[in-house]
């Protein structure tokens, strides 16, 4: 006898897709982003994989803050980005780009910066120079890229939330392209600018802030801090809309790489920074005094980024300083050098400090050592900063990046 079913069978529903669209559009140069090292595809500028890698490294700084441990925020980020293993919830398409104009690094500042002014932005951009030792030409980039950004996700409130964290993280902090950390290749939206665009600094704050893990593991924006210079209005000749903002953003850096804040013996003034003169880093002597089977070494820069490459100048010291941890030779610098795109059209150059695992160990041509920090280096003194990275954000003070915003 045959049996009826009392209950209905259960229907398949598709899950819900929400799908978001932004019109994007560069503020200074892009260089690199392709397939070739250097090169960016004047065809194809904007590649869905370098997004997706911008975009869950910004996850990564935003949502991490909440994980205690690597494991776990691998485990949380799978579920989002998915893995070799398992499909993701975020589906991307790059659509409608415009390759703008072609530019050559040697085309943004001619005269590579005068004896008085310095290279300036150029200073961002010496791995696309001519080099000859390396038989490599001088790299090509483009200004103004535009191209539309549609991200479809099935991600609950939450989820979808850290996600919207992360796409104004990527357009505020980060970039499209190589060396989005030095201001290469920085965004604004063209297009529903209330929504991915900060309106002021404190929405940075409202946007970003979370309560960081007493350790760091990875590297946050919970607990990094942001100096903040004058707000530039874009001129019609400016050769790109970020153009002031991240000239700026070149001579602080260029200073600072240099060191030149120490006293005036004579008249107790500041010295100002001069691009002829020496470095004031003890690091350089210290590698020079290096001793062989030595088991640790005080330096400033690699706290930085590494690898650090000294070319060979007289008798001075050269070699390669490199990383040591898990992740390999590299470390990505903690310190992000960006001009901010702000929904009312202004552009703010920005010195963005990130919480990060600070370097323990280094490698100075192929030996290593324990890094610690030095106890006597005469910027830091001049600096009175106790560790480096707190060095650039009185450095950022004392060159006009006064408002400061902290996540």
């Amino acid at each position: 006898m045959p049996r009826t079913i009392p209950i209905p069978p259960p229907q398949l529903r598709a899950p819900e897709l929400t799908t978001w669209t932004l019109k994007l559009r560069t503020i200074t140069p892009m260089f690199g982003g392709s397939a070739t090292p250097r090169e960016v595809d004047p065809n194809n500028p904007v590649r869905v994989a370098s997004v997706r890698g911008h975009l869950r490294f910004w996850w990564r700084a935003t949502a991490g803050a909440q994980y205690a441990s690597a494991e776990e925020l691998f485990k949380a980020e799978e579920e989002i980005w998915g893995s070799a293993e398992k499909y993701g919830k975020v589906a991307l398409r790059v659509l409608e780009q415009s390759a703008g104009q072609a530019v050559r690094p040697s085309e943004l500042v001619p005269d590579r910066g005068t004896a008085r002014t310095g290279p300036m932005e150029k200073f961002f951009l010496h791995p696309f120079n001519e080099n000859r030792s390396e038989g490599l030409s001088e790299a090509s980039g483009l200004k103004s890229v535009e191209f539309t950004l549609e991200l479809t996700h099935t991600l609950s409130e939450t989820e979808a939330e850290h996600l919207r964290r992360a796409v104004r993280a990527w357009i505020a902090f980060g970039g499209i392209g190589a060396r989005t950390r030095r201001g290469v290749g920085a965004l604004e939206v063209t297009a529903n600018l209330k929504d991915w665009l900060p309106a002021t600094p404190d929405q940075l704050k409202t946007w970003f802030a979370v309560p960081p893990q007493k350790e760091v593991h990875h590297t946050t924006l919970a607990g990094a801090v942001i100096c903040l210079g004058q707000p530039r209005r874009p001129s019609n000749t400016d050769p790109y809309k970020g153009h002031s903002a991240w000239r700026e953003l070149g001579r602080f850096w260029a200073r600072f790489r240099k060191g030149h804040y120490l006293e005036d013996p004579v008249t107790g003034e500041t010295m100002a920074y001069t691009p002829m003169a020496g470095g004031k880093w003890r690091d350089h002597k210290t590698l020079l005094a290096l001793r062989p089977r030595q088991e640790r070494i005080a330096l400033a820069k690699p706290f930085y980024g590494l690898p650090i490459v000294y070319q060979r100048l007289g008798d001075s010291f050269s070699g390669t300083l490199e990383a040591v941890h898990s992740g390999g030779r590299r470390m990505a610098s903690p310190v992000i050098l960006k001009p901010i795109a702000f929904g009312d059209g202004s552009i703010w150059p920005a010195v963005i400090i990130l919480n990060a695992p600070a370097p323990t160990r280094i490698r100075v041509n192929g030996e290593e050592l324990s890094l610690q920090i030095p106890d006597n280096d005469p910027v830091l003194d001049a600096l009175e900063a106790d560790e480096p990275l707190e060095a650039v954000r009185k450095a950022a003070q004392l060159q006009g990046f006064t408002q400061e915003v902290r996540l």
